[in-house]
């Protein structure tokens, strides 16, 4: 089942590599804390990408990418669980092959405790024959029988039986001796083996807990791998539903571009003509601009490369990361050409602020909660409007370009 799974998942990847959205699998080490941080900065940086795309592709790109993640995870789990199912039959076997020799060990050494223990009766038995062949004859021992000899050589041959029934005695007695000690011996193996017997049942029982805890992870982590494989290729099918949509509102966008970079080269065109009679006074670019909101620039200036289409697309001006209803203030003295919806940029104000530099400058504040100015003459610094995610936005922020005759430039270089 898990060599279908990783077939499929293989296979899914190999197309979801073709969207160019891929997630990069996290550290296995990772902190829970570490790994949102880790996905929040791939999701921003998706939406990034995805910057005037419909809001509906944005959440499919989204999805795609969370459920990417997870299926790493999910991925990295799986090994995990199969490694220590794997590693606990491993051990099973091996403890298995252990407890089967430590119970022919057990069996052996009853076998030959059951040996010794018979010689020790045996051995008792002939000492006892002895006992009564000796010394219980007629009640006298034998030194006694010894003393009652009527002549030395009688005496001498009394002496030696009875000296050879005592060795006889002895000898039992030291047999009788050894084997106890060997019985002991046995006894404390015998313990040992049981001991041991115990301890490797004891670690099988633990094993064969860890194996079925294993088995149970690892086929919670196929069936999850399965499912998220099914909801990614449902996330893929809806992004390339979409492909055709998204090539039209970019295709508005520019359009909406086109519309205003020809105002601006127009109105640059009458400015020279009005200046020729010698009014044209360019002001330095340098320090021109104020920044337009606070906090710090979250997207900057230039190429940008769209994951769904496949494609380098300009990004035309720089983004501040700042919440809905935040005041947007007018970057330079200027007059207010335009107010008001603009497609794909929402709510939008145009400002021309005159001769800067080698042309005529003008500044767009796009993606407006709502406009405070509609027309006439600003002042540096002045509310114009409110921040907001109108248009073709991928969350709150205020995207700001600058246009030198109609031609889009970096703002960056007029702050």
């Amino acid at each position: 089942m898990a060599t279908r799974g990783t077939r499929v998942l293989a296979r899914l990847l190999v197309a979801v590599a073709v969207l160019g959205v891929l997630a990069s699998p996290p550290a296995a080490a990772d902190s829970v804390n570490e790994k949102k941080r880790s996905v929040d900065s791939q999701i921003a940086d998706l939406k990034d990408q995805l910057e005037g795309a419909s809001q509906d592709l944005v959440d499919s790109a989204i999805r795609l990418k969370k459920l990417q993640v997870r299926l790493s995870e999910v991925r990295v789990s799986l090994a995990a669980a199969q490694a220590a199912r794997a590693e606990a039959v491993r051990k099973d076997a091996e403890i298995s092959a252990r407890l089967a020799f430590a119970e022919a060990e057990l069996d052996k050494a009853q076998r030959e405790r059951e040996v010794q223990q018979q010689a020790e009766a045996d051995t008792k038995a002939a000492l006892g024959r002895i006992a009564r062949e000796t010394y219980v004859g007629d009640g006298l021992s034998g030194m006694s029988v010894a003393l009652q000899a009527t002549t030395p050589e009688q005496f001498t041959e009394r002496m030696a039986v009875a000296g050879a029934a005592l060795r006889a005695q002895g000898g039992a007695m030291g047999r009788i001796a050894v084997v106890r000690a060997e019985m002991r011996a046995r006894t404390a193996k015998l313990d040992a083996i049981r001991a041991q017997i115990a301890e490797l049942k004891r670690q099988s029982a633990v094993l064969v807990a860890q194996r079925q805890a294993a088995e149970q992870q690892a086929a919670s982590a196929e069936a999850e791998v399965r499912a998220l494989v099914a909801d990614e290729a449902a996330q893929v099918a809806a992004i390339q539903g979409k492909i055709d949509g998204e090539r039209k509102r970019l295709a508005d966008l520019e359009a909406e571009q086109v519309k205003l970079q020809a105002i601006l080269v127009e109105r640059a065109r009458r400015a020279r003509q009005n200046h020729g009679n010698g009014g044209w006074n360019p002001r330095p670019s340098n320090g021109f601009l104020s920044y337009p909101a606070p906090g710090g620039i979250t997207s900057g200036f230039g190429m940008r490369y769209h994951p769904i289409l496949h494609y380098s697309r300009m990004h035309t001006g720089i983004d501040f990361g700042v919440a809905c209803g935040t005041p947007v203030h007018a970057a330079a003295d200027g007059e207010v050409i335009s107010a008001g919806r603009a497609g794909g940029y929402g709510n939008r104000v145009v400002i021309d602020h005159g001769a800067v530099g080698s042309g005529d400058l003008a500044t767009t504040y796009n993606h407006l909660s709502s406009i405070v100015v509609h027309g006439g003459n600003v002042q540096r610094g002045q509310v114009i409007a409110y921040s907001g995610t109108t248009g073709l936005s991928t969350g709150c922020h205020l995207h700001f370009e600058a246009l030198l005759d109609g031609r889009y430039v970096n703002p960056v270089n007029y702050l």
